[in-house]
């Protein structure tokens, strides 16, 4: 071979083999770490907000006013920046300086020897007094909780020991209810300052008290005990929302708990299966994860794990363009946020949404009800699920990019055509009863609230369907809630108690004609209270398969000290006032709502998830342990093929008989409940004394015959597969919750 040769090959060969070393040592591009973008982006928006005026930044705002009180020296401005000043550091938590605030008013006043309307001095008197109040609650109900604090009518068990604060508060109501222009609302505050003395109803003078008997309950029912801090999943915070569901499969219910505070941590908690849970949030990676003042679940991907959508910037307008999160289950104990990556990253202000597969392709699709306003373009989205791990956004082109402040979105099937429609509730405006067109009109949506009689309430918040009445046709609540009255809620609630004319938005029950149109049965059902409700949701507590309600009640404002109320089902032709005897009251501000048999017995338990949206007004959300009854039951875990996984959407139908030969029929739709709190994904379905199953009939999402199941036993908790004949029976051990109290 030539010398040249020799020297060709020998330099291509060092080439070929120095290109190769090039390509050994490339590294692939790191695959971005979403999770993180999204835990560094919700930090930035806690640290960098420097808009005082955004809704729960009250320590700046108080701190900012006191700088301007330095240099104030006109007395009426002084007033008005230290009235201002104390309710900021009221909302703050800082009762002491509120305190101080106020009563430099009235030396203000006194040396000055000025004179101020006597709304304005009623006003700040009655203020002052609900500070004393709450410096009560907090150095009672808080500080030495136990399962009665701050439960009306409040027993001797949840009385405060550190009484100076509610002392004061009752010298305050007292003094003001001997003006002239004295209010309802005063004395409502009045009696329950009396309660947490003791000194209810004996120690108030006839004038002033409102009766024991307003408070009972319309018929007996046992009590429920509140167990949330005991068992370790009181969560301290302000306002935000629960889903209740089997996150890792294991067929026990898990608790994910979000605040809607800027810097509050999303909680994870695991059914331990000994009596307790275990805070799984550092071991979930959601460690930054924060805020969210609601969230709602499915599997979107459809790989058997449950996924939990968080929504954020509810109420905060131009200054609420915050992203919302999708958690994506991975199966192994851990959550990875999949926003962007998804298609699904927004920036508008927003608490609701909801998941169904509207085009029932087997992939559930996301419909987000954004707060449009003057200050924000905010259009509602419809994210179509691609089937490959991504969605896009069709509103429009559906005919559901509607711009409104929406407060509720909720999927149903109102006419019973095996496709999901529509409802949206919103503030200040008509709602809206989107009609699935179906295949044929390309699954497009119409606007039927006109023609189906479902327009009101004009302001209203928390929804959904449900069949009330067990008939097999879906009808719609939706509550009131008119943010003009926050101040004066309490009155208003009052006067529905004392039977007085009153000024409030009424919530709507609206039964479903089985024709495309709606009744409002709103009073003869006995649901036409005040409640202004926030949080809701719906369950079976006695298991007699009617559903049942918990309106979790409040506005902002502190002087707004009502009791979240609870309404039994009396099947289907009334709905019962249990509240007192159940011990459901609670006079904090309740949020989100789900029902659900955490220990496995066999009936439905109740989360609340309780505090305010001002960034002082935490409380630890409240557990009720249902006590349990005597009658039957079923459990059923619904797994899609050809449908979606989670069964979202499925129609269940349930034919039972009881010893007497009787027969009923029970009918259930399988998703999440009401639109502010998550019950979880399984049909957990009451028979009543019906202990015979004769057979279960199910209609999965996209067909139209059902699925029968027979042979199948009460007090069962079944798995049951798309198009399988045979279904798995699931063993589960009841639990006994191991409760360590932290008395007074």
């Amino acid at each position: 071979m030539k010398t040249g040769n020799i020297k060709y090959i020998i330099l291509t060969l060092t080439i070929i083999l120095s290109s190769c070393k090039k390509e050994e040592v490339k590294t692939k591009p790191a695959k971005r770490d979403y999770t993180q973008e999204m835990v560094q982006e919700l930090n930035a928006i806690a640290t960098n907000q420097n808009n005082i005026n955004v809704w729960h930044l009250n320590k700046k705002r108080a701190e900012y006013i006191d700088e301007i009180l330095k240099k104030t020296t006109n007395d009426a401005e002084l007033v008005r920046l230290l009235f201002n000043s104390g309710s900021e550091w009221l909302n703050a938590g800082e009762y002491n300086k509120s305190i101080s605030r106020f009563n430099d008013i009235f030396s203000l006043i006194e040396n000055k020897k000025l004179r101020l309307p006597p709304e304005a001095y009623y006003n700040i008197r009655e203020v002052l007094g609900v500070a004393y109040l709450r410096k009560a609650e907090i150095e009672n109900c808080v500080q030495n909780h136990n399962e009665f604090s701050c439960i009306i009518p409040i027993q001797k068990e949840g009385q405060h020991i550190n009484r100076d604060g509610a002392e004061k508060a009752l010298e305050i109501f007292h003094e003001l209810l001997n003006l002239p222009n004295s209010n309802i609302q005063t004395k409502w505050l009045y009696n329950i300052a009396q309660m947490t003395l003791g000194g209810y109803p004996e120690s108030i003078e006839k004038p002033f008290l409102i009766d024991e008997s307003v408070f009972e309950s319309d018929i007996s029912f046992p009590r429920f005990k509140e167990i949330g801090m005991s068992l370790g999943v009181g969560v301290n915070d302000i306002s935000g929302s629960v889903v209740m569901d089997d996150f890792n499969n294991d067929n026990y219910l898990d608790l994910m708990v979000s605040s809607y505070g800027l810097d509050d941590q999303l909680h994870y908690f695991i059914n331990n299966k000994k009596g307790g849970f275990d805070d799984a949030t550092e071991a979930a990676g959601i460690n930054g994860i924060w805020s969210g003042l609601n969230m709602v679940q499915a599997d979107y991907n459809n790989d058997g794990w449950v996924d939990v959508f968080v929504l954020r910037g509810a109420w905060l307008s131009k200054d609420g363009n915050h992203p919302n999160s999708l958690l994506k289950n991975n199966g192994d104990g851990t959550f990875s946020d999949v926003t962007k990556e998804c298609g699904l990253y927004s920036l508008f202000p927003t608490q609701t949404a909801s998941w169904a597969d509207f085009n029932n392709d087997g992939w559930l699709d996301l419909f987000i009800g954004n707060e449009h306003s003057t200050n924000i373009e905010a259009p509602s989205q419809l994210f179509q699920n691609n089937g490959d791990g991504t969605f896009k956004n069709v509103a429009k082109e559906k005919g559901v990019g509607i711009n409104g402040f929406i407060k509720g979105c909720v999927w149903g099937d109102f006419n019973n055509d095996s496709y999901p429609d529509l409802y949206l509730s919103l503030i200040n405006n008509q709602n809206f009863l989107f009609e699935n067109g179906g295949p044929n009109n390309n699954f497009a949506f119409t606007n039927k609230a006109v023609e189906s009689n479902t327009l009101g309430p004009k302001f209203s918040f928390p929804c959904w369907f449900f069949d009330f009445n067990q008939d097999g046709w879906e009808d719609i609540f939706v509550s009131g809630f008119d943010f003009e009255q926050f101040q004066s809620a309490a009155g208003e609630v009052a006067k529905d108690y004392l039977n007085m004319p009153n000024e409030a938005e009424l919530p709507k029950l609206y039964r479903n004609n089985k024709n495309g149109t709606f009744t409002d049965v709103s009073k003869e059902m006995n649901i036409d209270k005040v409640l202004y409700t926030m949080g809701c949701n719906f369950g079976d507590l006695n298991n007699d398969g009617f559903p049942d309600f918990y309106a979790a009640t409040g506005t902002p404002d502190f002087r707004s000290l009502i009791p979240n109320r609870m309404f039994l089902n009396g099947k289907g032709t009334v709905f019962y006032d249990i509240t007192n005897a159940g011990g459901f009251g609670h006079i904090q501000k309740g949020h989100g709502v789900a029902f659900g048999d955490l220990d496995n017995d066999g009936d439905q338990d109740v989360y609340n998830v309780l505090g305010g949206s001002y960034d002082g007004d935490n409380f630890m959300n409240a557990l009720f342990l249902n006590p349990g009854n005597t009658n039957n039951w079923i459990k059923l875990k619904l797994e899609g093929i050809k449908a979606n996984k989670s069964a979202i959407g499925a129609r269940v139908k349930i034919i039972a008989s009881n010893e007497k030969g009787e027969n009923q029929t029970f009918y259930n739709r399988l998703n999440s409940g009401g639109s502010f709190g998550a019950n979880p994904l399984l049909i957990e379905q009451g028979l009543g004394t019906y202990n015979n199953i004769a057979r279960i009939e199910i209609i999965w999402p996209g067909q139209k015959n059902a699925q029968i199941i027979n042979n199948v036993k009460s007090g069962s908790y079944l798995k049951i597969t798309q198009d399988e004949s045979l279904f798995e029976e699931i063993n589960v051990d009841k639990i006994m919750f191991q409760e360590k109290y932290h008395n007074h």
